[in-house]
C-alpha cells in the first residue's frame, strides 16, 4: 500500500505553542524557587521549554489530527490521528472530482452513483498533486491502467 501523508505544520504549532509557553513559566518558577535569576543558567534552563512543549504538541497532533490516505489498486483507507475515518474499494464508485473545502483547499470526491452518495478525501492534508492523484484514482476507477509509453526502436529500410 502507498501512503499519502504530510504534517500540517500550522496545526502542529497551534498544538505545541501553549505547551511550549506552559513549560516555560513552570521551568522559570522552578528557577526563582532554586534562586537562579539570571545568567546563562537561567536562559540554558529556559531553552528546554521549546523542546518539552513541542513533544507534548506532537503527541496530541498525531493522536488527534495527523491525516494519512492509504490506498492500492484495489482500495482504500482514510486515517486522521488514531482512527481509521473512512475505507473503500475503488471499484464502488463511479465518478471522481476535485472539491474546494471551505478553506478553498481541494479534496478529492468519489461519487458512488452520479447524482448520489458521495465522499471525500482530504488530499490536502496530504503531500499529494490533487490533479494528478485525480486523474490516477479515475483510471483505477475506469478500470483504464495508464501506462507510461517507451519509445520503440524503429529501422528504416
Amino acid at each position: 500500500m502507498e501512503k499519502l501523508a504530510k504534517i500540517q505544520l500550522t496545526v502542529l504549532a497551534s498544538y505545541s505553542m501553549p505547551f511550549v509557553l506552559l513549560s516555560a513559566l513552570l521551568i522559570n518558577s522552578l528557577l526563582v524557587d532554586y534562586h537562579v535569576t539570571g545568567g546563562s543558567l537561567k536562559i540554558l534552563f529556559l531553552g528546554g521549554a521549546f523542546p518539552l512543549g513541542f513533544l507534548a504538541g506532537r503527541l496530541i497532533y498525531v493522536k488527534r489530527s495527523h491525516v494519512e490516505i492509504l490506498f492500492d489498486d484495489f482500495s482504500f483507507s482514510v486515517i486522521k490521528g488514531s482512527r481509521q475515518t473512512e475505507t473503500g474499494s475503488w471499484r464502488n464508485f463511479r465518478l471522481v472530482s476535485l472539491v474546494l473545502d471551505q478553506f478553498g483547499k481541494p479534496n478529492l470526491r468519489l461519487y458512488r452513483a452520479l447524482e448520489g452518495e458521495y465522499v471525500d478525501l482530504p488530499i490536502s492534508k496530504t503531500n499529494a498533486d490533487p490533479q494528478r492523484f485525480r486523474d490516477h484514482v479515475q483510471s483505477l476507477i475506469s478500470g483504464v491502467r495508464i501506462r507510461k509509453t517507451t519509445p520503440q526502436v524503429v529501422e528504416a529500410a
